[in-house]
């Protein structure tokens, strides 16, 4: 493709007129229009305030190819974002089956007994290691594609949403249905020679992590689809890009950023206490209840943020 064809690309998926592009260029509208035809180039300093607008390279506006980006970007946006979601999923999962594990050492006899105050440290360990790696990948990719095209389908989404609310029923069912794990223990005995508190505390983790990987594996998988949002965060000019009204409609609605960052100080919080409390404590049969109450109060904080206007 041209420069021509590329600018004129490029100022269509913005949604912009070559009026509004020429007044952000600070051009005439007349000198858009020669550029989009290839009868006239602009000097290097438009083109690098082109490259900045458009969050692309100088080689892809002027020679390369620029659509063939864009599907190269969106592949590369879902793989990064699975695999992201999957490595934070890891995460929390590891520090819950951690605690089962100690809680049902706990429970043994012997040797294995004296490895529950270390048994946590190896999950600690490869959660760390995950989410560190995990998130540097996710600065250099946020770093090398700051804006993505919207590419998601309606139909796409719309597939996703029928099945949204399911997962999410069924993280909150199967959390609750290990209290039921936990019962048992008044009525079955434990196998293995393990004290029945200490296994069936231990069952009820594992279920409990099973819950909690499938909620928070849910909820990043449907902001993967909230391109608009990965790009308010991430592209620093992103209002540049907007009309007026976009512009006051994105202030209004600006609350829903602060609602998403107090549900997540509400769950790391959550998550340090519930190590602590477990530690320090041996508390690990009560403990778990920590996480459906900092479920509870996220619910809240996006209920109360979230409807402000």
């Amino acid at each position: 493709m041209s420069f021509g064809e590329n600018l004129q690309y490029y100022r269509k998926r913005e949604e912009i007129t070559q009026e509004q592009l020429a007044e952000k260029m600070e051009v005439s509208r007349q000198t858009i229009s020669k550029w989009e035809a290839g009868t006239s180039y602009p000097e290097m300093e438009k083109i690098l305030q082109l490259c900045d607008l458009f969050s692309c390279s100088m080689d892809t506006l002027m020679r390369g190819d620029a659509q063939a980006e864009r599907v190269e970007d969106s592949s590369k946006y879902e793989e990064h974002m699975n695999s992201f979601g999957k490595a934070v999923t890891l995460c929390v999962g590891l520090l819950i089956i951690g605690g089962a594990f100690t809680t049902l050492f706990e429970g043994m006899e012997g040797f294995m007994k004296n490895l529950q105050d270390i048994v946590m440290l190896p999950f600690v360990i490869v959660a760390v290691l995950t989410v560190v790696v995990a998130g540097i990948r996710h600065s250099d990719f946020t770093k090398k594609h700051p804006y993505i095209q919207p590419f998601y389908t309606e139909e796409e989404t719309d597939r996703f949403n029928r099945v949204f609310s399911v997962r999410i029923a069924a993280g909150i069912g199967i959390i609750l249905m290990s209290i039921v794990a936990d019962e048992l223990q008044k009525f079955l005995p434990a196998p293995f020679g393990v004290e029945a508190s200490a296994f069936y505390s231990f069952v009820m983790l594992l279920m409990v992590s099973v819950g909690v990987m499938l909620l928070v594996h849910t909820g990043l998988a449907k902001s993967k689809y909230n391109i608009e949002e990965y790009n308010k965060e991430h592209d620093p000019l992103y209002r540049e890009r907007l009309t007026p009204e976009q512009l006051r409609m994105l202030d209004e609605e600006s609350h829903m950023p602060l609602a998403a960052k107090w549900s997540a100080c509400i769950m790391i919080v959550t998550t340090a206490v519930f190590l602590l409390w477990s530690f320090l404590q041996n508390a690990w049969q009560v403990s778990w209840v920590l996480f459906p109450v900092g479920g509870l109060f996220c619910g809240i904080a996006y209920i109360v943020l979230g409807q402000k206007k």
